[in-house]
């Protein structure tokens, strides 16, 4: 369990990297009114968002290699809390000055993953029936479609950014439902494979669409909502995903810490401009 959760913690500062690179790149774009596959095309051409989503990748591979042992709940906390180090870097090295807001929520999203490491229970995902890569993939195809056809009524970056956080959640249940997987064939013959590529693509593209629609802060904090809340409820419900005996309340109470911490320090997200010295002023 203790290696699940050194990878979980890299793939986030991997993302938390990848974020500040996306949200320079994104903006420098010019917003779409629908989410067209193109906008994939220009996104990879643009130098920023390319090494961001280099980042991504090696995030979403250690993610998913967590996955394997660590229930969903507490992997995405984890992913969540990639804007507390986003924080920290920030004050470290550009010398940002963290309000008593910005400590409070760090405190909270370390707690929290104390919490979950103490009562997360380690191991693969519970059987489900082979309808359940269907249904994943089957949500991933609609809200790939909705967000498609609704993006020109999108005005704000809230909801591509829930939809974003919704997609990338799906891809990393999607993962979870691959953990029991053990061969080539049997992964290219699950329809979660599918789900996990569309959702990921579908995710990219939303979460470009929140940037260039509005505040950074907004579409950050939306897509944390989105991929920590719903996956872990489906992880409960659906995948077996449970903590050690009697301490339920420890996990809620961490996730929660976590999540909150996360979503008080979306503002992170933005990137910071370097504070200028007295002399750089003149």
């Amino acid at each position: 369990m203790a290696v699940g959760f050194v990878l979980a913690i890299i793939a986030a500062l991997c993302s938390a990297t990848a974020a500040i690179l996306q949200s320079i790149g994104a903006r420098r774009l010019s917003a779409t009114a629908h989410l067209d596959p193109r906008l994939l095309l220009r996104l990879v051409r643009n130098g920023p968002y390319a090494a961001g989503l280099v980042l991504d990748g090696a995030s979403s591979l250690l993610t998913f290699t967590a996955l394997r042992t660590l229930p969903i709940f507490a992997v995405q906390a984890v992913g969540a809390a990639n804007l507390g180090m986003v924080a920290l870097i920030a004050m470290l090295v550009l010398r940002v000055r963290l309000t008593v807001r910005d400590w409070t929520a760090i405190a909270g999203v370390i707690a929290g993953l104390v919490l979950l490491v103490l009562s997360a229970n380690s191991g693969p995902p519970g059987e489900v029936s082979a309808a359940a890569g269907w249904g994943l993939l089957a949500a991933v195809v609609s809200v790939a479609v909705g967000a498609y056809f609704g993006s020109p009524r999108m005005c704000g970056p809230a909801l591509p950014g829930v939809l974003a956080g919704l997609s990338f959640g799906s891809a990393a249940l999607g993962a979870r439902l691959l953990a029991r997987v053990d061969s080539v064939g049997s992964v290219l013959a699950n329809p979660a494979t599918y789900a996990v590529v569309l959702a990921g693509l579908t995710g990219v593209l939303l979460y470009a669409a929140a940037l260039q629609r509005g505040s950074v802060t907004v579409a950050s904090a939306s897509a944390i909502v989105g991929q920590t809340v719903a996956p872990a409820l489906t992880g409960w419900l659906l995948l077996g995903d449970r903590v050690r005996p009697g301490f339920t309340p420890v996990a809620v109470l961490g996730f929660a810490f976590a999540v909150t911490g996360a979503v008080a320090l979306a503002r992170h997200a933005q990137p910071h401009a370097p504070r200028r010295t007295a002399d750089e002023r003149r």
